[in-house]
């Protein structure tokens, strides 16, 4: 059971990471695809070798004449140069991409584009490292040497970058992301193990409730049947009491699967809360007398509209926890848009009291609380809230109303 919290952990930081990852690994391709057609709609369209009139390139390339002439060559940039020399050496008649003096380029060269049949060069800038001297160069005027080649190239280098950032940022969210993922996982696993134990302590317990009073039934019914037994009203009080003690439980059990289905609804009407409490407190007058507890009551007039029965159910749920844990007195009050319900039982260990409404919660003496968590749950049906407050001589049950 407690390789719970890590499978699910396990499962939902691999999920989210191998997800972010299939989306950044998406974005780089779609991206490069998107950079590879841009660049060879740029590089066609420059070199007149295709042209796409419904197709806009976000590229704007550079173009170079190539000629035999070595002073024509010479009034190129080192890096056009640089540019010039890698396609002596490699085929571009197709778009080759490459790296350049640290620059990633798309190039494409045509040896028979409709540029090099008017072709010219004009004033271009150069310069020469010439020993101690950086000396410059001009060349004015129209260069006529009959050019053999055009060369077009876009720098991509930056587009590049932009993404490789994008890259980093996207895995360190994908990281963070994952860890998120996966510490939720073990919070969510380990709750869910420890409702698992809940739920098995629950049933453990309920199951002895339930066979408690089974047992003393079995056993009267057999007293009966041999004749040992021959004090038929006592025993008919006692097997209706067990009987009774199996129906509470029952009934409790199957409000609560109406509650987690969903299916219970309100019929709501006006309730005079003052009268009601003293209602809902008449039934424990037999316990209260029994314990010899001293009830205190300060009832100002108070309405609510409220569905009466799943009230009530909700209240003796209340007065039952705090009758069966009072040890001298409980006060019970209403005013002000509050309820409130305290006992002088003992003090409670821990954090117990922040468990008392939870689900299939087992407290001292091996108790279930499934009464307390069915009456929070009937309460917030009614949109009221329900809290248990530490006081000084026990705790309080506080039923706040909007």
């Amino acid at each position: 059971m407690r390789n719970i919290r890590y499978r699910i952990a396990a499962l939902a930081g691999s999920s989210v990471l191998v997800t972010l990852l299939l989306i950044m690994a998406a974005f780089n391709v779609i991206n490069r695809h998107e950079m590879y057609s841009n660049a060879k709609t740029a590089l066609e369209s420059a070199l007149l070798i295709r042209q796409q009139d419904d197709v806009v390139s976000i590229y704007s390339p550079e173009i170079l004449f190539v000629t035999a002439d070595k002073q024509t060559n010479e009034i190129h940039t080192p890096k056009e140069r640089a540019v010039i020399a890698w396609c002596d050496n490699h085929d571009t008649s197709s778009m080759q991409k490459t790296e350049i003096e640290g620059n990633t380029c798309y190039l494409l060269s045509s040896e028979d584009s409709k540029l090099l049949e008017d072709a010219y060069v004009t004033s271009s800038v150069t310069v020469v490292d010439d020993g101690d001297h950086h000396v410059m160069y001009t060349y004015t005027g129209e260069i006529t040497t009959d050019i053999s080649k055009a060369i077009a190239y876009v720098d991509v280098t930056g587009e590049l970058n932009m993404i490789g950032q994008i890259n980093l940022v996207f895995l360190i969210a994908a990281l963070l992301i994952g860890s998120i993922s996966i510490t939720i996982g073990y919070i969510t696993g380990k709750q869910l193990e420890q409702n698992q134990l809940a739920q098995k302590q629950f049933f453990e317990n309920t199951s002895h409730e339930l066979k408690t009073p089974l047992t003393s039934i079995r056993g009267y019914a057999e007293g009966i049947e041999t004749g040992i037994i021959t004090d038929y009203p006592k025993t008919g009080r006692v097997i209706a009491a067990q009987t009774e003690k199996m129906s509470r439980l029952i009934e409790e059990i199957l409000c609560m699967a109406k509650l987690e289905s969903g299916s219970v609804t309100l019929d709501k009407e006006s309730v005079d809360l003052q009268a009601f409490l003293q209602d809902c407190l008449m039934p424990f007058e037999g316990a209260v007398l029994t314990k010899s507890l001293h009830v205190m009551l300060d009832l100002q007039p108070m309405t609510a509209d409220a569905d009466p029965e799943k009230l009530e159910h909700a209240f003796s749920n209340l007065l039952t926890n705090a009758l069966k844990y009072a040890r001298t007195e409980i006060t019970i009050s209403c005013g002000s848009g509050q309820i409130r319900i305290a006992n002088d039982c003992e003090p409670l260990q821990g954090d117990e009291i922040h468990h008392l409404f939870d689900r299939f919660y087992t407290g001292r003496g091996g108790n279930t609380g499934i009464g307390l968590s069915i009456a929070k749950d009937l309460i917030n049906l009614h949109g009221w809230k329900l809290n248990a407050e530490q006081t000084k001589n026990g705790i309080a049950f506080v039923v706040r109303l909007p």
